[in-house]
């Protein structure tokens, strides 16, 4: 996701998402199966369910829609869905695990998204993704998710911040289907701005999301693999860990870009309580072939704009290689005087970082020189100073090793190792 991509989605996607106040309205969510006699904490969905059932296991099972086993599950309950295809929008407001079996697929072809929400001003719009949580404490495990027009797994504070979210184990693939010039879906997120294709939210996306975990999951063929963003509120403190991320097309691999403009105060004070994405670990995943046919990185750190952050974040342990842009690339813009972004504090350590940037950086040309070169980390500004600690990684067959920008201060350097690199480290103070 470019530089450029960012400043649209500030526009398009995050200015709808700022308004306080939302109302979220569920339509069309089924209500709990009528003559179901379970009085357990677990709840089983079933191809072959029947409502007379007992609901003690697979071969018994009462509920034969994921989403009427949701909604009439207890809180802190625990819904599990047998092996099968089911064709809906999953949507969850409580305290919940929702656990699949082997073969559980959660599967948005054909499926008219009933899940709403209401902004002033701005109507009613409608959310394209396969699994919405709009609440703490909830566990998904154990499915495929594919085929939605939107995300596949959409987290998202919406009137107050999530906490304690776990993804993990499943398999989030194609999706984001609704791009495209114009798009094919009316998903606010596949807008386009001009010749460039929404993203449709990509893979997984938290906004407003805290001490939350995406493990161990198989993230391929959506626009773009992870999205942690704070239109409405900040998004910290969340691990990204173990998980394959490959083959994500228009976008990156994982994606942590500032949005919201409050998160820096008039005076450029960073304003954690109220927006920012910050302190978030992506560490020990497999992160390949993405964004070759947008301008997707490896692991971008970027701002929308005048008053975003994206700072402290650490990438640890990665294999990052194949990427359209640099494997791990910083983007800050050229902003006007008495203006404020935060691109620092973020650290890159202890990857092995192949050969990326395989399309080259536009950056922000024409204004600014291009790195057209295959590189290993990429720190970019327009003028506003970044400083990052880059250290321990192992970098090879690259042009680059590491470029900079001269108002890049980076600590750390000596202590990267490269091998078939041209120029080990370009620029930088």
């Amino acid at each position: 996701m470019t530089s450029n991509r960012l400043v649209r989605l500030a526009g398009a996607v995050a200015a709808p998402l700022l308004v306080t106040g939302a109302v979220i309205a569920q339509a069309g969510v089924a209500s709990a199966n009528v003559g179901w006699h379970g009085d357990h904490d677990v709840l089983y969905v079933s191809k072959s369910a029947s409502p007379s059932n007992d609901d003690r296991g697979c071969d018994s099972a009462a509920f034969s829609t994921i989403q009427s086993a949701v909604s009439a599950a207890p809180a802190r309950g625990t819904v599990v869905v047998c092996g099968g295809t089911y064709h809906e929008q999953v949507v969850i407001s409580k305290r919940l695990s929702l656990e699949g079996k082997r073969g559980a697929t959660i599967d948005e072809t054909g499926v008219t998204p009933a899940f709403q929400v209401t902004l002033p001003g701005l109507g009613t719009q409608t959310i394209f993704a396969a699994v919405i949580i709009v609440s703490s404490h909830v566990e998904l495990e154990g499915f495929r998710v594919t085929n939605a027009q939107g995300e596949g797994v959409l987290a998202a504070g919406l009137g107050g911040g999530l906490r304690d979210i776990e993804i993990e184990h499943n398999a989030v693939v194609h999706n984001d289907l609704g791009g495209g010039v114009p798009p094919a879906s009316p998903y606010f997120e596949c807008a386009a701005a001009g010749q460039i294709p929404g993203d449709c939210g990509e893979g997984v996306h938290f906004v407003a999301v805290a001490d939350s975990r995406v493990q161990g999951n198989f993230i391929a063929r959506n626009s773009g693999g992870v999205l942690l963003t704070d239109e409405t509120g900040p998004t910290h403190d969340n691990v990204i860990e173990g998980n394959v991320v490959t083959d994500n097309a228009s976008d990156c691999g994982v994606t942590v870009p500032g949005h919201n403009p409050n998160a820096l105060s008039a005076a450029g004070q960073r304003q954690p309580s109220v927006a920012g994405v910050y302190d978030n670990l992506i560490k020990e995943n497999v992160i390949t072939h993405n964004g070759f046919r947008g301008e997707g990185a490896g692991v971008l750190f970027a701002n929308a704009g005048p008053g975003t952050a994206s700072y402290d974040n650490r990438v640890e342990g990665n294999f990052i290689a194949g990427n359209e842009l640099s494997g791990v690339t910083m983007h800050a813009h050229t902003i006007g005087p008495n203006q404020f972004e935060d691109l620092n504090g973020n650290t890159i350590v202890g990857n092995v970082i192949g050969t990326n940037n395989t399309g080259g950086d536009p950056l922000d040309a024409p204004a600014s020189p291009e790195d057209l070169q295959t590189t290993g980390v990429l720190v970019f500004s327009g003028g506003t100073p970044v400083s990052a600690r880059i250290a321990h990684n192992i970098i090879f067959s690259n042009h680059f090793g590491i470029w900079l920008s001269k108002v890049v201060t980076a600590s750390g350097l000596g202590t990267n190792r490269f091998a078939d690199v041209t120029v080990e480290i370009s620029g930088g103070h």
